[in-house]
């Protein structure tokens, strides 16, 4: 069973995201796919947080 990535490495992507980064640059800078970082963003509006479930 894969293991969600940290908390910690969720909070810098969004963070980097925020500050001006396109989304390819935040994905290659933290090596995750631009779907989890499409997941995290739309978790993180809908409830507030990006915790793993």
């Amino acid at each position: 069973m894969p293991v969600p990535y940290s908390y910690d490495l969720r909070q810098k992507a969004i963070e980097a995201f925020q500050s001006g980064e396109g989304k390819s640059d935040v994905c290659r800078m933290f090596n995750i796919s631009r779907n989890t970082l499409d997941l995290w963003l739309k978790r993180r509006e809908e409830t507030g947080d990006y915790q793993a479930i």
